[in-house]
């Protein structure tokens, strides 16, 4: 990474993206040398050193004096896209910000699913009594075993409130020999940073071994080139009959065709979905209709402090830069997250 600006000099911060005003009084207070400026400009992207963004349209090449740039999303699939993909300085995720957030909403689809959720959601629609309560009989949580795919902060907070629910966890990951997550986190050890939970241990080629022993799976996957439909017909085949699928990571990841075939014969007994491989989920998708799907838009990050959760790794960032210390979550180009 180039040299930060000399003390007697402005640091310029571009703010390309919402920023809570807590924040920015934040920032200043880290030294006075910071001047906050909104909008990629052509004389904004001159000035800046630092860019603060969401979808990183802009050339990095057009901002001389950067030397990071922070992005407001844990996904950079978007922001790799572009241009930016080239830039010659750190680009720094949210990685383990929305943490909390999308672990909750994993586990309440997962409930949903489990509980059935959906069918006496419609009976309430209809203001309808079921004459046949046993219909609706649901399964459980407790002593069941949950597959995790992502095993990232995100992950890891799901494995710790499904270990408080009674559950038994395995865990996939890349690098599955490495049971240690010690990156940027919030709040501070959500979730198991140390991977004292999972019962076994997978990478991405033992998916079918680690679902057959599964009761439900969660996915909490980047896109990247390497996760492109990494769970398709094989995988799903070995997952039981009475298991439930939970993906909140990237719809992309999943082979939706094959999940759908596998929902349609009864292979497997629900699923609930935030992610999907189109997004807006087209209207003719047959997981609209189906009576053991439960659906989320793509809202897992979506809380009323969203803005102040993912911004407080910019702030984070901005005192070890001014610190000379090593920025948190710089991510890896070429791996894609």
């Amino acid at each position: 990474m180039s040299q930060q600006s000399t003390s007697d000099e402005r640091l310029v911060v571009l703010i390309d993206t919402v920023l809570p005003a807590e924040r920015r009084e934040e920032l200043r207070r880290l030294s006075p040398r910071i001047d906050l400026v909104e909008g990629l400009s052509p004389e904004n992207l001159r000035r800046a050193e630092v860019v603060y963004t969401n979808q990183g349209r802009f050339d990095a090449a057009d901002a001389p004096r950067l030397r990071w740039v922070q992005v407001n999303s844990a996904a950079v699939n978007h922001v790799l896209a572009g241009p930016l993909r080239h830039a010659p300085v750190p680009i720094c995720n949210v990685r383990g910000a929305y943490t909390v957030a999308v672990a909750e909403l994993t586990i309440a689809l997962l409930l949903a699913a489990v509980r059935r959720f959906g069918a006496t959601h419609r009976l309430q629609m209809q203001g309808a009594w079921p004459a046949d309560i046993p219909s609706l009989v649901a399964d459980k949580c407790d002593g069941r075993t949950l597959g995790i795919v992502g095993y990232g902060s995100i992950g890891r907070r799901v494995a710790r409130i499904a270990d408080a629910l009674g559950m038994t966890i395995l865990a996939c990951k890349r690098r599955p020999e490495i049971h240690e997550e010690l990156g940027y986190q919030y709040p501070r050890a959500a979730g198991d940073p140390e991977g004292v939970l999972p019962r076994g241990w997978y990478g991405p080629q033992q998916l079918p071994q680690m679902f057959s022993a599964c009761d439900a799976v969660a996915l909490a996957l980047p896109a990247t080139p390497t996760t492109l439909k990494l769970i398709g017909k094989r995988a799903l085949e070995a997952l039981p009959a009475h298991a439930y699928f939970v993906n909140v990571g990237r719809g992309q990841v999943v082979d939706e065709a094959a999940l759908v075939d596998a929902l349609q014969a009864g292979k497997l007994a629900g699923a609930a979905l935030d992610v999907f491989a189109v997004e807006p989920l087209p209207a003719d998708s047959p997981l609209w209709s189906m009576p053991n799907v439960f659906i989320t838009p793509h809202l897992a990050s979506y809380t009323r402090d969203q803005a102040m959760v993912a911004s407080a790794v910019l702030v984070e960032n901005m005192s070890r830069y001014l610190a000379g210390q090593p920025l948190v979550n710089i991510i890896d180009v070429e791996a894609g997250y």
